[in-house]
């Protein structure tokens, strides 16, 4: 088909503008807020997936979904003509310009005084349907010099101009973290950053295959443009406003709903490994681990169960069994890790073999995708051929709910892992419940991840009310943040990986999933070697996740443990203890992400105005303090990360020494010593002391102001709570309020509790960089 165009003139309703188009297709244009505005390109039939389940204004959407054209939740602006007859006014904020053939939009928002273009489709041609071939092509102008974030785990540099990307969800076992794609998430989102009109987020709201390509494609009857191939008939773009990068973030999470706060435990050091719980005496090997780590002081708060757990003589695994042989007093060893300090997190996943004990059942009940003629969808999975549960069927649901009470935390778990949801459907014949009113499968691969999580979430909730669930999902859409963390999936043991892992958790970071982290010491592959590590143990200390995880059956010594290389122990136990340090920061970043949608790791350009800090570049923000620059080279034990340019220059956390911001700066980084930076006036919470059993709850902290020479102010807020429940929500928790000054002679700093509630530990003031003035702290709690 040609490029659509108008087919007759526009027309406008209270809140939107429409118009039929060529080829059966109609527009619709909203703007939902004062920095969101959707554009709706439908067939006269209906978009194939009428519901989304990615768009959640009000925090979450009812399980059966949510009218992808719904305006609940938002706040439309009035539409009126503009005055030349080409467009429509949205409120005082947007107006949006219409080409009439082909049909392209120009998007512009409100700037002061003036109006500046926020977006605009391709002139020479924006939206085209190949029915043929089922995909719908929607085009936009770009400048040269655009930048282009998000996409989820990507591979490769965070910005993704010039490459070609597919959302597809894969099962990516030791995957190529610069080069591979697609990986296991569905992030159909993308920021624009341009030099001259500041950044857009661009959210295509479908959960069918989509391909991105950002520059890849030229040609010469066009000027520059990107565009989107969806295999879909028609398109739902939501364009979120910047101007900034540090504005789109927190609007996307607005959108899709904010992500889950997690219990204060998983934010600590976590370990598993698939050969621990496949071991015959599993029982005894994973105590044995766990006993090993107190008597050797590894600061450490969970320990994850791979899948073995569920094994049976053929060694396949049935999700929601035991072996009990494996596991012959499951009571006692659950007490053990308890008596222990440890919290525990089960391995499950979301297909059934064909010879699981519940299979009969399910297929009988139609729990399973289901074929063209009604009977199980069976495919290729781990351990042989089966058939992956729907979780659009509310029986489904329920069974799901059901097993991981009874087989998860009734046994002993404090919580579930979510693993190999990527839902790899081949049939595409293939049909879902759709909780009564059916859908293609495989349009809608992501949802099962997402709601097998939400099912999980839900369990662990009902279980235990008056505790904040934790769970994880290696796969799903933008969405998965609402109940839980995710990962970067079965990464491979290299340099290359650690270096390339990094920007991976940047991508995901930007694109709704703020919680994420990277196999310490990477899952398949060759040994890491000492050196490797520890290199990888010191950059997840200061991730939002940290967990170490391996499985490499091919080796006589397979598993990564934090003993693995004992001339390296102590190091390892250095960057593990760095995390504890920081642990109350990591956490009132977590609170921050929940409550804002802000991210906890971020690019330096979230943070700074400096084009020096778009350059690709091995560090990251940890808040908007703290500079993080971990060594991902082999043989390299200095760092010269770019610093950029604030008042009073850059602590070094570990040295005390400060430099200068605007250039780069030879730091040393010796083995098992993490380079941080701190920004001059930040005030951060610092674990003092912690329970060798529970090293995530500080029993002491201190404050800590990295004070300027010269003259200077700060302030900030620090949160603390329990850990566990949901009291803060009541402001049952201390919220402390922190300022400071300081002269060439004098520096102070106040800390004030504003909210006085359960959690606060005992809490003293201190100053770095006060040299020879005085310092005066003022602690009212």
């Amino acid at each position: 088909m040609t490029f659509l165009a108008l087919a007759s003139p526009l027309s406008t309703a209270p809140a939107s503008l429409s118009a039929p188009l060529t080829g059966g297709f109609t527009l619709r244009v909203e703007a939902l807020s004062d920095w969101l505005l959707r554009i709706a390109v439908t067939p006269e039939a209906g978009l194939a997936v009428d519901r989304t389940w990615m768009i959640a204004p009000e925090g979450d959407v009812p399980w059966v979904g949510r009218d992808r054209l719904s305006t609940d939740g938002f706040a439309p602006r009035a539409a009126t003509p503009a005055a030349d007859g080409k467009g429509v006014r949205f409120g005082d904020d947007w107006m949006v310009d219409v080409q009439p053939a082909p049909l392209a939009l120009t998007l512009r928002r409100r700037d002061g005084e003036t109006w500046r273009t926020v977006v605009a489709d391709r002139p020479t041609g924006a939206y085209q349907w190949f029915a043929q071939r089922g995909i719908f092509r929607h085009f936009q102008a770009r400048a040269l010099g655009d930048r282009h974030y998000g996409l989820g785990d990507k591979a490769g540099p965070l910005d993704h101009t010039g490459k070609r990307l597919r959302c597809l969800q894969t099962d990516a076992l030791g995957y190529d973290a610069q080069t591979q794609d697609p990986l296991y998430k569905h992030a159909p989102f993308v920021i624009a950053d341009a030099d001259a009109g500041g950044a857009v987020g661009l959210f295509y709201d479908t959960l069918c295959e989509i391909t991105f390509d950002l520059g890849a494609e030229h040609s010469n009857y066009h000027p520059h443009y990107r565009h989107v191939d969806a295999q879909e008939k028609g398109v739902m773009l939501y364009v979120i406003a910047g101007p900034k990068v540090s504005d789109v973030v927190p609007r996307l999470m607005a959108l899709t709903g904010r992500p889950a706060f997690a219990p204060r435990w998983s934010m600590g050091f976590s370990f598993t490994t698939m050969h621990h719980a496949d071991a015959p005496n599993a029982q005894a090997v994973i105590t044995g681990f766990a006993e090993r780590c107190r008597a050797e002081a590894i600061p450490i708060s969970a320990i994850h169960s791979g899948s073995g757990y569920t094994t049976k003589a053929d060694g396949r695994r049935y999700v929601f069994t035991w072996n009990e042989s494996k596991f012959p007093d499951r009571g006692g060893f659950f007490a053990r890790l308890s008596d222990l300090g440890f919290n525990t997190c089960a391995n499950v996943k979301p297909v059934l073999l064909t010879e699981h004990p519940a299979y009969a059942q399910a297929a009988a009940e139609g729990w399973f995708v289901r074929r063209a003629d009604g009977q199980p969808a069976v495919e290729m999975f781990w351990g042989g051929n089966g058939s992956s549960l729907d979780f659009t069927n509310e029986a489904t649901v329920a069974w799901w709910k059901d097993g991981i009470t009874s087989q998860v935390l009734d046994a002993g778990f404090t919580a579930a892992w979510n693993d190999n949801n990527e839902c790899e459907l081949w049939d595409e014949t293939a049909t879902v419940a759709g909780f009564g009113a059916a859908l293609p499968a495989i349009d809608v691969r992501p949802v099962h991840a997402l709601l097998m999580s939400r099912a999980t979430f839900e369990a662990t909730l009902a279980r235990a009310p008056e505790k904040r669930p934790y769970t994880i999902s290696r796969a799903g859409p933008i969405g998965i943040a609402r109940y839980g963390e995710t990962w970067s999936g079965d990464n491979r043991t290299s340099w290359h990986t650690l270096k390339w892992n990094l920007r991976q958790g940047l991508s995901m970071s930007l694109s709704g999933m703020p919680f994420t982290g990277h196999d310490i010491g990477g899952f398949d592959g060759p040994k890491a070697s000492p050196e490797l590590f520890v290199r990888w143990a010191e950059m997840m200390s200061l991730h939002p996740r940290a967990v170490m995880n391996s499985w490499k059956p091919q080796l006589a010594d397979p598993t990564n443990t934090p003993w693995m290389h004992p001339d390296v122990t102590g190091e390892v136990r250095a960057a593990l203890a760095l995390r504890y340090r920081l642990m109350p920061h990591l956490y009132a970043l977590a609170w921050r992400a929940h409550r804002d949608g802000t991210p906890v790791i971020a690019p330096t350009f979230y943070h700074f105005d400096d084009p020096a800090c778009r350059a690709d570049a091995d560090t990251f923000m940890l808040g908007a303090d703290v500079l993080v620059a971990p060594v991902v080279e082999e043989g390299a034990f200095h760092v010269a990360p770019y610093l950029p340019d604030v008042p009073g220059g850059w602590h070094d956390f570990h040295t005390g020494a400060v430099h200068a911001g605007g250039g780069t700066v030879e730091i040393a980084a010796p083995l098992g010593r993490l380079p941080v930076l701190v920004r001059t006036g930040a005030i951060l919470p610092l674990a003092k002391a912690w329970p060798d059993t529970a090293p995530h709850d500080a029993s002491a902290v201190e404050l800590t102001l990295f004070a300027g020479e010269g003259e200077g102010t700060s302030a900030t807020e620090i949160f603390f709570d329990d850990g566990i429940g949901w009291a803060y929500r009541d402001r049952d928790a201390s919220l402390v309020a922190c300022s400071a000054a300081w002269t060439s002679s004098s520096v102070r700093l106040t800390a004030e509790e504003r909210w006085t509630g359960r959690g606060r530990p005992e809490i003293t003031l201190a100053a770095r960089g006060v040299g020879e003035r005085t310092f005066e702290g003022d602690l009212r709690v």
